[in-house]
């Protein structure tokens, strides 16, 4: 059985696995390594505090059909089997859209949908408040804002997610904003008993945001070293700053390599400069799944996989940081 919005408001201040989607060479689901990676994580963390998310940005949801999405969501699910919570990426840019998808996540049995900003066509502050309520009135289950500037081309601001909190089903805002100032404006803003304010920028920005009381991140390299992502929760809970930068020295270097390998594709790093860097993190991500012995294949289009030299740069640079 699903949780309930109101336990996934407690459940979501967690170390959020943002979940790679496994292909064949040839470009279909690898349904078979998707299950795979999920018992991973599952065998791992099961009673921990990790959340599951597929079909997100890193899952390539935008590239992937309503079909294959559902098919996902469904596999992710039934391997959890309630061990870990499942919150399923749904975002579409229409409402209609997303709402489909999102009855479908819930008919399936996840545990809440995780919705980025309508994108395309950037929306009136009414039309973006009356997006999610929309959803929130249709949906039995939670829904995470995902605040994400980069892919949406607006920033739902404070006094917008005040409004947005208001609703029981609206339990989390997985903030995207890489000003620490506005991060703290948002968890000023917003009343911590009815909305979690996370990080969604991953290990490093969670680093500056933990020392403002953040509850959780949102974190790609949990993916392959979800101990890691646990142990910088729990350090970040203890206020042991100390071991905290021990931590993100060492996943830090992953988006070191990120910025370095977008840079010779004549890409800016985005997020944090030198560190972060556009699509080429879902390429690195999949390369250091199959690395350490799981599941990836390739990128499908527009992104990048890793060319050679680069594969062998990151297998130096994970056995350099003990993760092979």
């Amino acid at each position: 059985m699903a949780l309930t919005p109101e336990m996934m408001r407690e459940k979501i201040k967690a170390a959020v696995a943002v979940q790679a989607t496994p292909l064949n060479r040839n470009g279909s689901l690898d349904l078979g390594g998707l299950r795979e990676n999920t018992r991973f994580l599952v065998d791992r963390c099961a009673g921990k505090r990790l959340v599951l998310v597929p079909t997100g940005s890193t899952g390539e949801a935008y590239a992937l059909s309503d079909a294959e999405r559902l098919k996902v969501i469904e596999t992710v699910i039934d391997c959890a089997a309630g061990r870990l919570p499942v919150v399923a990426g749904t975002a579409a840019a229409g409402t209609e859209h997303t709402l489909e998808l999102s009855r479908s996540a819930q008919q399936a049995g996840a545990d809440g949908v995780q919705v980025v900003l309508p994108y395309y066509h950037v929306p009136s502050e009414e039309g973006l408040v009356r997006h999610f309520l929309t959803l929130a009135d249709a949906l039995r289950i939670g829904v995470m804002i995902y605040n994400n500037p980069v892919v949406s081309k607006l920033w739902m601001a404070p006094h917008l997610m005040v409004r947005c909190s208001q609703h029981p089903n609206i339990v989390a805002d997985k903030e995207n904003i890489s000003d620490v100032t506005l991060y703290k404006a948002m968890r000023d803003a917003v009343d911590p008993e009815k909305m979690a304010v996370l990080c969604g920028l991953g290990d490093l920005q969670f680093a500056y945001t933990a020392a403002l009381g953040c509850p959780g991140f949102v974190s790609w390299t949990a993916n392959l070293a979800p101990q890691l992502s646990l142990d910088l929760l729990e350090a970040a809970d203890a206020c042991d700053f100390h071991r905290v930068r021990e931590i993100v020295a060492r996943t830090g270097r992953l988006y070191e390599f990120a910025g370095a390998c977008a840079r010779r594709r004549g890409r800016d790093p985005w997020i944090l400069p030198g560190f972060a860097s556009g699509h080429i993190y879902v390429g690195i991500l999949k390369a250091a799944l199959e690395l350490v012995g799981l599941a990836g294949g390739p990128v499908r289009g527009p992104g990048d996989d890793l060319e050679a030299a680069e594969r062998a740069e990151l297998q130096a640079l994970l056995q350099d940081i003990g993760l092979i």
